[in-house]
């Protein structure tokens, strides 16, 4: 079994299909095919069942396939970090990120570390906490930005603080509605009790379902959620359209939208979501990811 069958495998189970993955790998097909064989011939066993149009892939094909996704990323690590090894280090490094981590959390980082190293380039992919969660899973990227909550025993994380806000408000979540929904409110101006919520329509992220519940059941009452999503920027425009509050971890997408939605900030108890720099406990890490990651600890 070579690496290059364990490729020629990965596209296979990626395609579907070996004219499709032969098209991918720019190679023709019967030398494709004959290489699967091989390999299942070396393995004894099948790793795809075939009919007329189709792959499907076996249960031994899907152990295959996540071993040789972990063989493949742990030759290609090595082969970065031996080529880090000098002053002049080039390479790329993968970040994962929520989105607003790209306008607040990583320009300057990266500017910094390309005056240090401007051989290195950066490749990065922006989505929910819960996608980059998957992708450092996967391999797909080694860092990742997210926002808690997230499972602290899988991953090794540095608490990231979000310049842009100022100050700790950058922790804490707020209320963001259209200023009729705020209008028997009784706290202070600025903040609202979470208890004040009761009953009111309320716009969530998912990732935040569990934690917000229990909250609220802690204060007496079930929280009345009429829309759930993933993205920050969702929640904030949804809140716009006057169908209810944003319950939204504060920072600067919802401070743009400050001259339309009203904003308090949730008191009695204060929530807190963090903003984490976060990479995998039980995986070897590039040089390069290493020294990246003493940019958020200078």
């Amino acid at each position: 079994m070579t690496l290059k069958q364990l490729e020629y495998f990965l596209a296979i189970a990626e395609a579907g299909h070996i004219t499709a993955a032969a098209k991918n790998l720019n190679i023709s097909q019967p030398p494709l095919s004959l290489q699967l064989k091989s390999l299942e011939d070396e393995l004894g066993v099948q790793l795809f069942e075939r009919d007329k149009r189709n792959l499907t892939i076996t249960h031994e094909g899907l152990i295959l396939k996540e071993r040789a996704t972990e063989i493949l990323n742990l030759v290609n690590d090595t082969v970065r970090d031996l080529q880090n090894l000098g002053t002049d280090a080039e390479g790329t490094i993968q970040i994962g990120t929520i989105s607003t981590a790209c306008t607040t959390l990583l320009p300057n980082r990266i500017m910094d570390f390309r005056k240090d190293h401007p051989n290195v380039d950066f490749q990065i992919f922006e989505g929910t906490s819960d996608a980059i969660i998957q992708m450092l899973g996967n391999g797909e990227v080694e860092l990742g930005i997210i926002r808690e909550p997230f499972n602290t025993s899988l991953y090794n994380s540095i608490p990231l603080r979000d310049e842009a806000l100022g100050g700790d408000d950058s922790e804490y979540f707020v209320a963001a509605a259209l200023p009729t929904y705020f209008e028997d409110i009784q706290s202070a101006p600025g903040t609202i009790a979470l208890a004040e919520l009761k009953g009111k329509p309320l716009i969530i992220n998912r990732r935040y379902n569990e934690m917000l519940t229990n909250y609220c059941r802690q204060h007496g009452f079930s929280p009345n959620i009429i829309c759930q999503n993933g993205e920050i920027a969702s929640s904030v425009s949804l809140a716009g359209s006057g169908i209810g509050i944003a319950i939204v971890a504060n920072h600067i997408t919802v401070q743009e939208a400050a001259d339309k939605l009203e904003i308090r900030k949730i008191i009695n108890p204060q929530i807190a979501s963090q903003p984490f720099l976060v990479w995998n406990r039980d995986r070897n890490m590039s040089n390069l990811a290493k020294q990246f990651i003493e940019k958020f600890t200078d």
